[in-house]
């Protein structure tokens, strides 16, 4: 083919001008002898696996991903299931990918589509595209080298396609072949289409044959091989992985077969509550091939702080990328591609939105964002005040963080979209998980969680928050997108613009109060100068109870001292992004299968953390 796409990073192609397609099957089907190896045909096993996990070093323009897709739905069992795990630190544009692949356009047929429909935000971290029951892709966007020590996952089979080691020799070095020993299974197979001698020595020393085999076109040769035993050169490493996957199976992540096998049986969850969360987890869980049921306490779903008929979808922001930002980041991004899904049904409006630097610390923790996020700038960026201006509609008078993608919707509208097609039980008190004939129970009915004798001891907490329907100005109809100052304001609809909200720990009703919706004016007209004078009236409001922890992260995860009940809760002000994300990592749980969380990450959602801070304190929670 001619005009073959070309890195400018790395001044190299993509794939092969002569075929791209063609190289593909060569090197990594062929090489890694797919569909043989999910079939059971390969490497002696004699049957079938029900699951089958490649990573991949380098998506490109994820031609590798479709060449597997389309494989894998005409070789595999109905039964069977595919993770494709693919690290990619320049990630494309979707128009990009759209024009590489367009060769293979009939070829692919609605694949094509169907990934750039789901591609992801290009934000570093880790995401998971769900392509059907059967397939799920996760795709890790940074550097090689500082995303697989995050992952978790046993790998049958590696695609090794960085761009060539003579420009990208960060792609090929001994730490990215120590983690692919850390990750493979006994006999994981890997296949490349370079042969280079630093390549297949290190290979070699992290415990993996290498063999030398006809390269594809005009290149001689070409490496395969498969994983047998760490070698000495690596014994650290091998510790070092000891250790971390202890650690990942006290979270309830599973390597071990027989684990995965009986969590695969798993098939009816029970879910402890109805709002955000616990439809979040249903809706995820469906598509997965669960049977959830909802038990809700009251008479309609998103009866609590999920019940607002506007919310507002932004990431948590923290100064570096941290635990807490490789869980938000990557959920944000999730949930733009899930609310787009969802459409008007949810009132989705993506106006985006600025977030004011109306502070010393705002500005310094903004522009430290900016520079260790790794974030593409389509979607994050500093505007100075003429650019803020032009983007809100009215004038403003602060720098501002911009996020294009940001915007609002409604919660109330998103849970029963969440709920759709899902068995739910309204004026349920569910008051002890055994009454529930199900395989798994997840936790997910706010603070509520402490009722229950197995978390009675977690240190979660309700902030009572107002919002306030503010009947539109004649200059405030004029906003064009969400405004955030430590409060935030929205665009006009239907004439009412909402705004809020209050953070009240130390009031227990959920009673409208004039006097906040008075602090809600007050502060909108205090940090946007231009609608100072308007005369602003709140024409209705309400009140909800957003969970929280001490430490001001959400808990999601193993229930300790438990083997079949999870948690979803505490997300604060953050449930529309973090309720998804959450129950994306509960799925993978309740599969057994690759982790769509880093493994530190995992670690501070988990319930987990309390009992281990207190154990160093001399205290013991349970």
């Amino acid at each position: 083919m001619k005009g073959a796409p070309r890195s400018t990073q790395f001044d190299d192609i993509y794939f092969s001008a002569e075929n791209g397609l063609e190289e593909t099957a060569h090197v990594f089907l062929h090489g890694n002898d797919l569909p043989a190896a999910w079939q059971g045909r390969g490497q002696g096993e004699g049957q079938e696996q029900d699951q089958f996990t490649i990573c991949e070093t380098g998506f490109g323009t994820g031609l590798n991903f479709l060449s597997v897709w389309k494989l894998f739905e005409e070789t595999a069992e109905e039964t069977q299931t595919l993770d494709f795990i693919s690290v990619e630190k320049y990630p494309l544009k979707a128009e990009e990918i759209k024009n590489s692949l367009a060769p293979w356009a009939e070829y692919f047929g609605l694949r094509i589509d169907i990934l750039l429909e789901k591609y992801p935000l290009r934000i570093a971290g880790f995401h998971r595209v769900k392509i059907n029951q059967q397939i799920t892709l996760t795709l890790l966007i940074g550097d090689v080298a500082e995303e697989l020590p995050r992952l978790e996952a046993s790998v049958d089979c590696w695609f090794l396609d960085g761009f060539t080691p003579a420009k990208n020799p960060d792609m090929w070095n001994t730490e990215v072949f120590a983690q692919m020993a850390r990750l493979s299974k006994e006999g994981a197979s890997y296949a490349t289409y370079t042969a280079a001698g630093d390549v297949r020595r290190g290979l070699a020393a992290a415990g993996f044959s290498v063999e030398k085999q006809k390269g594809f076109g005009h290149k001689r040769d070409m490496i395969a091989g498969c994983f047998k035993a760490p070698c000495h050169s690596v014994s650290s490493e091998a510790k070092r992985r000891s250790l971390v996957s202890s650690q990942v199976r006290s979270l309830g992540y599973a390597r071990d077969d027989k684990v995965e096998n009986s969590r695969a049986n798993r098939k009816k969850i029970a879910i402890i509550g109805g709002g955000l969360a616990g439809t979040a987890c249903a809706y995820t869980l469906k598509q997965y091939g669960f049977e959830p049921v909802i038990y809700e306490a009251s008479d309609q779903l998103g009866h609590g702080a999920s019940g607002n008929s506007v919310g507002l979808y932004n990431p948590r922001f923290s100064k570096l990328r941290d635990d807490l930002s490789n869980f938000f980041a990557p959920a944000y991004a999730q949930f733009v591609t899930t609310a787009k899904e969802a459409g008007g049904a949810v009132d989705y409006t993506p106006c985006g939105a600025l977030h004011l630097m109306n502070t010393p610390e705002k500005t310094e923790r903004f522009m430290s964002m900016v520079n260790h996020w790794q974030w593409h700038e389509d979607h994050l960026r500093v505007v100075d005040t003429k650019e803020a201006s032009d983007i809100a509609g009215i004038p403003i008078e602060y720098e501002a963080l911009y996020l294009p993608d940001s915007g609002y919707l409604s919660p109330k509208k998103l849970c029963e979209f969440y709920a759709q097609d899902v068995e739910v039980h309204f004026n349920r008190h569910i008051k002890n998980v055994n009454e529930i004939d199900a395989d798994a129970v997840i936790l997910a009915c706010g603070a509520a969680v402490k009722n229950f004798d197995s978390l009675t001891w977690l240190p979660i907490e309700s902030v009572r928050g107002q919002i306030s329907a503010l009947q539109e100005t004649a200059h405030s109809r004029d906003l064009k997108c969400d405004i955030h100052y430590g409060g935030y304001v929205t665009p006009s609809r239907e004439g009412v613009h909402m705004t809020g909200s209050t953070f009240e720990k130390w009031i227990d009703h959920l009673d409208v109060l004039e006097k906040d919706h008075g602090r809600n004016i007050n502060t909108l007209q205090k940090n946007i100068t231009f609608l100072k004078n308007e005369d602003f009236k709140a024409v209705s409001g309400r009140a909800g109870m957003r969970a929280a922890t001490n430490d001001r992260f959400p808990v999601v995860g193993v229930v300790p001292n438990s083997s079949n009940t999870y948690v979803s809760t505490a997300f604060g002000s953050h449930g529309l992004v973090g309720s998804i994300a959450g129950a994306q990592y509960l799925a993978d749980l309740l599969r057994g299968h690759a982790s769509c969380m880093p493994s530190k990450t995992a670690y501070a959602l988990s319930p987990q953390r309390f009992i281990d801070r207190a154990a160093k304190k001399g205290h013991a929670l349970v």
